[in-house]
């Protein structure tokens, strides 16, 4: 080391990093960073390298990245950065919509202690007195024959999806699409493979389900339909106050959008036959989760659409 090198005592390292001499010992102590020299009295004696190494530990920590990351992309020279920052990213994500899962619930909670009114049960889930629509996620090509992410499971939905827009046309009720549609640096593309890729064809509604004019299409690029789209938006101008869940993956974007909705006090129906997983067993996981824990009902399609009509004389509300 030359001796024009500038050495920092660790009370003048921790002034310059925005750590605490106690956190720079830690990370000491634990093999994060090796002080590179001491002084004749044995203080700890920091270069430049060490700095900058300890700026990069306490950026890592801001970002909530676990001590175990850290050591790997600090120590690793082959470590790909990209993908560890784009996985905290969907970790951070995650977090988010459980913690607006909980505000959400807490201003209810508030709201009804405010006005000295808990909302019976029965209103709430009385379809004579409810505005529906339909809320069908990822019908798209890349999970067919051919797509990016086939399986043959999907082609149990598409008959009887016909079947049940078609008859919730003619009753009226609001359709609603919510696709996936991604760019290729999305976080979810670090756990599934490249689908749903904006302009291919595998993005596009599966030809048997294309929209009508009169639906409504909204993109997402996460599981949650809710969270980054204007589905909510589009609801609240619809007056929905029940939604009946359709689409692929039970277990996955079907599940975390009913409940999402049943957080955000909406009452939630999936038409059983007009679902499916990649499994018979994600597929029952998925229903289960959501009879189980949630008390979402979970009926054949045709006959939620049937107890509509004989209630609401066929048609919904103008």
């Amino acid at each position: 080391m030359g001796e024009n090198t500038r050495m920092l005592t660790v009370k003048a390292a921790a002034d310059m990093t925005g750590l605490t001499v106690k956190g720079i010992r830690f990370y000491e102590k634990i093999g994060l960073l090796k002080p590179a020299a001491r002084s004749p009295a044995g203080y700890r004696l920091y270069s430049e390298e060490d700095i900058a190494r300890l700026h990069k530990i306490h950026f890592y920590r801001e970002q909530r990245f676990s001590l175990e990351d850290i050591a790997v992309l600090l120590n690793d020279p082959d470590v790909d950065l990209r993908s560890y920052l784009k996985r905290q990213l969907f970790d951070i994500e995650s977090q988010i919509q459980e913690l607006e899962h909980i505000r959400i619930t807490l201003n209810k909670a508030l709201e009804e202690n405010d006005c000295g009114e808990v909302l019976e049960e029965e209103n709430r889930s009385s379809l004579e007195r409810s505005r529906v629509a339909i809320v069908g996620t990822d019908l798209q090509n890349d999970f067919l024959d051919g797509g990016a992410l086939p399986c043959r499971r999907i082609y149990n939905v598409i008959k009887p999806l016909e079947a049940f827009f078609a008859r919730a046309r003619e009753m009226k009720i609001p359709i609603i699409y919510v696709c996936d549609s991604h760019h290729r640096n999305d976080p979810e593309l670090e756990i599934w493979e490249d689908h749903a890729i904006e302009g291919t064809w595998g993005v596009q509604v599966i030809q048997e389900l294309r929209p009508d004019p009169r639906d409504f299409v909204l993109k997402k690029n996460y599981f949650n339909a809710f969270i980054g789209t204007k589905l909510q938006n589009t609801l609240k101008k619809l007056g929905a106050d029940t939604i009946i869940l359709v689409g692929w993956r039970t277990h996955v974007c079907v599940a975390q959008t009913a409940i999402e909705a049943f957080h955000r006090g909406y009452r939630v129906l999936i038409a059983e036959d007009c679902v499916d997983s990649t499994t018979q067993v994600e597929h029952e996981f998925g229903l289960n989760l959501l009879r189980v824990n949630y008390g979402i009902e979970v009926l054949p399609g045709n006959d939620i659409l049937e107890y509509m009509a004989e209630m609401s004389g066929e048609t919904q509300p103008g």
